[in-house]
């Protein structure tokens, strides 16, 4: 999935309410904004108001990794102004920690929803160890940063191997396999982006005119909202999708929009025959395994179960089977 799901970035170090910078903190409430809506369409398809397969269209996956992209810049600029000039070891570890900590939650939360896709290295767990491998680039120059970030974001283009695979150093983001997993951010090349954060804060003059007495300062009563979810972003999102489910699942169960979600039928005939056509069509056996598995699921919790059992032989609805299929192959 991708998905996705997303998380949102977190300050390196919290600022005084004071010296915020309120440009920043909107930007970051936009992000959650984003997270959120790309969430609910998640919640939305799973219990079948849209179609199962709208989370994996192309224009879905594209906003999901501009907001993944946004939340981890936006991490690296809260390294910048939270160590302007010397770095705070205590205040950094610390917030490594508590970052590390909702990581942990939203790993052990995905397991009690769905152990066969659980979190293992999503954007917080991500974020948690790109900030520790971005220290020597804290206050180094912007170019320093730079060159690391496009490295890092460039390598898994020229480089992958089954090396990699295992499930040990498959967070790096250099093998081939892709893992069944809710949220999928990878060290490479999405670590790369929080360096490039870094490094566009480090360029002469910009530190200076975010920290400046005569900054930007949110007085419209919507940017202020946004400015004050940007400031408490990570407990909006360990919080945000078990509201926005609640949410989803009253409205499915109420009045006329209600509807049974049909089990799917004989799922391993199922997984059989879409893993055969997945490697007739050329894929890898491993990563047709893993797509066809993710496109049951989706099946079985959107509602749309009984579209695909024995009413996919037609044309059409193979169809709609085949682009599932692929949309997971290819998260």
């Amino acid at each position: 999935m991708l998905s996705s799901k997303l998380a949102p970035s977190v300050d390196a170090l919290p600022l005084k309410p004071s010296s915020r910078v309120d440009a920043v903190d909107c930007a970051r409430g936009l992000a959650l904004v984003g997270m959120a809506f790309y969430h609910l369409s998640w919640d939305l398809a799973d219990y079948g108001f849209i179609p199962p397969t709208a989370p994996f269209s192309p224009p879905m996956r594209l906003f999901s990794h501009l907001v993944a992209s946004a939340f981890l810049a936006l991490a690296g600029v809260s390294l910048a102004l939270a160590h302007p000039v010397k770095l705070n070891v205590a205040a950094f570890w610390r917030r490594i920690a508590l970052v590390g900590t909702a990581a942990a939650l939203v790993s052990a939360a995905s397991f009690m929803f769905a152990p066969g896709q659980f979190i293992w290295f999503g954007i917080l767990h991500c974020i948690a160890v790109s900030s520790v491998l971005a220290l020597p680039f804290i206050h180094p120059t912007a170019a320093a940063s730079f060159i690391a970030g496009a490295a890092m974001i460039a390598s898994p283009v020229f480089f992958q191997s089954t090396i990699f695979d295992p499930p040990a150093l498959l967070w790096i983001g250099l093998g081939d396999a892709l893992p069944n997993t809710l949220d999928w951010r990878p060290l490479l090349p999405w670590g790369g982006v929080l360096l490039l954060g870094l490094s566009a804060t480090r360029f002469s003059g910009v530190l200076e005119r975010l920290t400046s007495p005569s900054r930007w300062r949110a007085g419209l009563k919507l940017t202020a909202g946004l400015c004050f979810a940007g400031r408490h972003s990570l407990p909006i999102y360990l919080v945000h999708q078990p509201v926005l489910i609640a949410l989803v699942a009253v409205l499915a169960h109420s009045g006329p929009v209600s509807r049974a979600i049909a089990p799917m039928p004989e799922p391993s005939a199922f997984l059989a025959a879409c893993q055969r056509a997945c490697e007739k069509g050329g894929g890898r056996a491993d990563a047709c395994e893993i797509s066809c598995r993710c496109a049951l699921d989706v099946m079985e919790r959107s509602g749309e179960a009984d579209r695909f059992g024995e009413k996919a032989r037609d044309d059409v609805r193979a169809a709609e089977v085949k682009r599932l299929v692929q949309a997971c192959l290819g998260r």
